[in-house]
């Protein structure tokens, strides 16, 4: 009886722990959180043809769309990462996913333009891929814009390719571009600071006033907001 007793309890910690390492082992859903937004912002959700008004705290599954209108922003944190979807631009959100090392995160851009900071935990590692009909950027830790077929590195690396041919590293301060049908990206590397430096003013007799400065209509979201390339 003991040995048969003994027998049944190494049976069952063989399948505890087969059962904890297949379930630790399993992609679980990752989640996509709307923190702010300014403007129009419409969702259309998983297996739905209509779409609704967003509202902040709301939370996003795969397969859902992120519609921005006129003038509007919004800002979607995705795990570690940092999503900033500009005006007139559709995104779906294609797959989100966690285990144990891996944050995984694909999104396809149909229209518009968006900012991405992506910075991955220490003890785990982000997969972030934005794709479109033209070109696709792939990252693991960085600060990039992105508007389909143009891409801008701020921060880190990307790796970037269009339809056809070996994809091209982009590195901090760097460029790319590939045509709206896709192909090899033609790559733009970071400007020399000389080059950025403005020209001495030129010496006139005419004094002008001060313009006032110019600001956003956004309103303040926390991050920054570009207003163009």
């Amino acid at each position: 009886m003991k040995t048969m007793l003994k027998v049944f309890s190494v049976t069952c910690a063989f399948f505890l722990f087969a059962a904890g390492s297949f379930f630790a082992g399993r992609a679980e859903a990752l989640q996509a959180v709307i923190r702010d937004f300014a403007g129009t912002v419409e969702v259309k959700l998983p297996s739905s043809d209509t779409w609704e008004s967003a509202q902040r705290g709301q939370t996003l599954s795969g397969d859902t769309t992120i519609s921005t209108g006129f003038k509007s922003t919004a800002l979607i944190e995705i795990g570690s990462s940092l999503l900033t979807v500009r005006p007139l631009t559709r995104l779906t959100i294609t797959e989100l996913s966690q285990n144990q090392n891996t944050e995984k995160v694909d999104l396809n851009l149909q229209t518009g333009r968006l900012r991405a900071e992506v910075n991955p935990p220490v003890e785990t590692g982000v997969d972030f891929t934005v794709r479109s009909s033209s070109a696709t950027a792939s990252v693991r830790g960085t600060v990039f814009e992105f508007d389909t077929f143009r891409l801008r590195v701020r921060e880190g690396t990307v790796e970037f390719s269009g339809g056809s041919g070996s994809p091209v590293l982009i590195d901090a301060g760097g460029s790319a571009i590939t045509g709206e049908r896709g192909g090899r990206p033609v790559y733009s590397p970071p400007a020399d600071p000389a080059e950025l430096r403005p020209d001495p003013p030129v010496a006139s007799e005419t004094v002008r006033p001060e313009q006032p400065e110019r600001t956003s209509p956004l309103p303040d979201m926390g991050v920054t907001i570009d207003l163009g390339f």
